[in-house]
């Protein structure tokens, strides 16, 4: 397994490829700069497979049509995000670019809690955290975790936003130290990080930000 990121769009959001041995690739979160994010793709002579949202934010999907159209991908996404991912409103679109139709995505596959992805030999489980949206979810895939913009290093997502809540990002987070691998930590923005760091050094993980 192979991981590498590509920085894209105005908030500077991490899309992050996942190659298999097979040259093969899912990518995370591709949120803007589709042809950036190809020729970082091509450049290592993969082929995308697969698009894995870890939820539906503009800055997370905005490169998703086009990618997915380019190469054929199937997208993944969770079901209780298909509200968010089909309206430029709720996912904030709109207040940068308008009524975009690049912002309204529809998954071929909507995933709930639990579920596993394949990608070759790779396997990736879902695992839902809510609270930065109510479909928000992480993907554990050999020691690393994809975790979106629920778990940042020594921060986590904003929760005022639609389908939001503080309270269900707080249990979420207890989930995600409730694991016992000590993952890498690949988040939606901003460095990576490790889950123990996390589970020792981010107010939201130890108690000091309640």
């Amino acid at each position: 397994m192979e991981v590498f990121r590509v920085v894209v769009g105005a908030i500077q959001e991490n899309c992050y490829v996942l190659a298999s041995a097979e040259k093969n690739a899912a990518l995370v979160d591709p949120g803007d700069d589709a042809q950036r994010i190809a020729h970082a793709v091509e450049e290592q002579g993969l082929t995308v497979k697969q698009i894995w949202l870890t939820h539906g934010h503009f800055d997370h999907i905005g490169a998703v049509k086009e990618l997915a159209q380019k190469y054929g991908a199937k997208v993944y996404a969770s079901k209780l995000e298909e509200k968010l991912l089909g309206s430029s409103q709720l996912n904030r679109a709109g207040f940068r670019y308008g009524d975009d139709q690049r912002f309204q995505v529809v998954a071929d596959h909507w995933l709930e809690d639990g579920d596993t992805l394949k990608l070759d030999e790779l396997e990736a489980k879902v695992i839902a955290t809510p609270g930065h949206s109510a479909g928000s979810i992480c993907f554990l895939c050999g020691d690393v975790m994809f975790s979106g913009d629920t778990l940042f290093a020594g921060d986590i997502g904003r929760c005022d936003l639609y389908s939001g809540s503080y309270p269900t990002m707080l249990q979420s987070l207890e989930k995600l130290k409730k694991l016992e691998v000590n993952y890498h930590v690949l988040p939606g923005h901003g460095p990576a990080s490790t889950l123990e760091k996390e589970k020792e050094r981010n107010p939201y993980m130890t108690g000091e930000a309640l």
